[in-house]
Parts: structure tokens; sequence; C-alpha cells
């Protein structure tokens, strides 16, 4: 079941992606991505916990739950503003990058191809209407088209958030006949400038310390890689899928799908105990009493006939010193060792006894 939790999500789409080479796309790919790690840094939210979907020109970035947002949308909306400046500086292959983009709110679910909820089909219909699409055209000296909901205008933009006025917002309704949609929003198109970052320790463009690396990338992944860990060792059965309602898989089972000729334990082959063979080249040391692949060895379940048990005497191999109860004395068939037979003597027995 979808667990569903209440984050902060932003959608970009570069303006003409499409009508350029694959080697200015893929040099537009690269800078949208420094663009938006820059603004990531400005919003002090960890790259390693902001869950992203990248789709060539544009891109979902799925803020971790717990965020704050009166925090952290106007340090994410100047940092996008500053990125842009300072990456049009020193066009690449592609040349000027131009943004439209959008900010929402809302309860997010994880799915196998991607996000689940109204935020994430709002923010997609916004960064992709007419309205934030006729804004960044009608004003060249910007590079950012910016539309948030009405959620977040009211909660963070109207009460004087840091570094952002509500002067500079608009609003405008979008609807989407097509896509059966219709909303209101507040549109932001800022004029292309750098924006100085108002935290207590500034982020500089391109500026990468060992501390911020080490803590934005190396504690998260041990962090993260210790996790998985402790959930895989807690694990008892592995398998790669389990369909919904299947309740039947046993170790057992998951072994006889994977190996067509698993039997089952040894002691259960075609219902006899199963012994173990001897590796390969081995023919067991006749000198070694402990050899368990000798051939000579005795094996208290397989008795061997050229090896009589010193403690176990057979009955048909004659003791001189103990009498025999199946051959009695003077027994005519017991012969010496010259081919004779044997005498024997009663005692004698005082005259009138039976």
């Amino acid at each position: 079941m979808a667990r569903y939790r209440r984050r902060l999500c932003l959608a970009v789409d570069l303006r003409h992606y499409s009508r350029h080479t694959y080697p200015e796309q893929q040099d537009a790919q690269y800078r949208l991505r420094l663009v938006v790690e820059h603004a990531l840094r400005r919003a002090r939210v960890l790259r390693v916990r902001a869950q992203q979907q990248l789709q060539g020109d544009g891109q979902l970035v799925v803020f971790p739950a717990g965020v704050d947002v009166v925090r952290a949308v106007p340090a994410l909306v100047l940092g996008l503003r500053d990125g842009l400046f300072q990456a049009n500086r020193a066009p690449g292959l592609f040349g000027r990058l131009r943004m439209r983009a959008s900010i929402g709110q809302g309860a997010i679910s994880r799915a196998d191809r991607g996000y689940l909820g109204d935020c994430v089909v709002l923010v997609n219909r916004l960064v992709d209407s007419g309205p934030v699409r006729h804004a960044l055209e009608a004003d060249p000296a910007s590079d950012l088209a910016l539309a948030v909901s009405d959620g977040i205008y009211r909660d963070v933009i109207l009460p004087q958030a840091h570094g952002l006025s509500a002067d500079e917002f608009r609003r405008v309704d979008v609807v989407l006949q097509d896509k059966d949609f219709a909303s209101s929003a507040w549109l932001h198109v800022p004029r292309s400038a750098p924006a100085r970052d108002l935290g207590a320790e500034q982020v500089i463009w391109g500026h990468s310390p060992g501390r911020t690396a080490l803590r934005e990338f190396v504690v998260p992944a041990l962090g993260a890689a210790h996790l998985a860990a402790t959930v895989v060792s807690q694990s008892r059965t592995l398998r790669e899928w389990v369909l919904p309602g299947d309740h039947t898989a046993t170790p057992a089972t998951t072994a006889a799908a994977a190996d067509p000729d698993f039997d089952g334990p040894d002691e259960e082959r075609h219902g006899e105990p199963h012994h173990a063979d001897p590796p390969d080249g081995h023919h067991g040391d006749p000198h070694d009493p402990y050899d368990p692949y000798d051939g000579h060895h005795p094996d208290p379940r397989h008795p061997d006939p050229h090896h009589p048990d010193p403690y176990h005497h057979a009955p048909y191999h004659h003791d001189p010193g103990r009498s025999d109860p199946g051959h009695p004395p003077g027994d005519p068939h017991d012969m010496d060792a010259t081919g004779g037979h044997h005498h024997f003597h009663l005692p004698d027995f005082p005259h009138g006894g039976h």
C-alpha cells in the first residue's frame, strides 16, 4: 500500500530544447543539473535527500518530508535565479538557458514508475501551461518564469518572505481543456540578475569546500549503506518479486523454482540416506584410519567381511578358548589341524547316576 507524505515539489523545463543538436542538448542537461543543484544548496537541502526524476530537458524534484517551506522556498527561487545568471555568463554549445518552473506542496507517494499525488500533476501542468510559456516569451530580459500554487503564495510569499516580495507575483488562471485541468496560480518573472544568498554561510556558485562534499555525499552514503545492509541481513528469504496475495512461497519452493534439479534435503532423496561421494580424483588412503573415503575402512552401517570386528566374534570362527554353542564337544565334524578328529573324553560320573 502506498504511503503518502506531505512534500514540497519543484518542476523545471528548458525553453526550445528540442530545436538544438545532440551535443547542444548534452551541454544544456549538464548546466541544468548545475543550476538545480545550486538552488538546492541555497535552500540548505542535501542533494542526496532530494528525489529527482529526470525528463531530458526537464526535471521533477521532490523534497524530503519535514522541510521548512517558509525558509526553503524563497532561498530556492533566489537560487534558481542566481544559478541561471551564473550559467549564462559563459554559455556553452546550447547557448543561453531560459527556464520555466513551478512549485507546489501536497501529499506525495513513490510508485514503480515515478511519483503519485495531485501535487505532482499540478506542478507539471503549471510548468507546461500557456500563461507561463507566454510570460517567458514576452520578457526577453528574464531567464525564469515561475508559477507557485495558491497554498505556497498564501503561506510563504504573502507574509513577505525573505528576499521575495508579494508585489512581484501576479495571479493567473491556468486552464487545460485537453487535460481536463483548471487551477489558479501566482506568476513570478524576475529580471536576469545575480541574487545574493541571505544565509549565515553564503553559498557561492561553483564553490564546493571539502567539508560540504563530506557532509552532502560521504556521510549520507555511509548511512544509506548501513541501513541497506541492516535490512538485507534481517531478511530471511530474498526474492526478486512477490505478486500481491501470494503467501505460499517458502525457502524450499523458492529454491526449487530457481533450480529445476532441486530435490530437497539429501536425506529425502529416493527415500534413502544420502552418503557423500569422494571428491574428484580421490580414491581414499588405506593407511589412514580416519579417511572417510577409504574403501577398506570399516563402516558401522556396512560391515566389512575382510576385517572382522575383534569385539564381536562371528559364530563361524572357532575360538579354542571358548565353547561353541553351535558345536558341542565331541562333534565328529570338528577336526584338528592334521585333518583328524578331535577326541574328547567325558568325565567319569559316579555309578548310579542317570
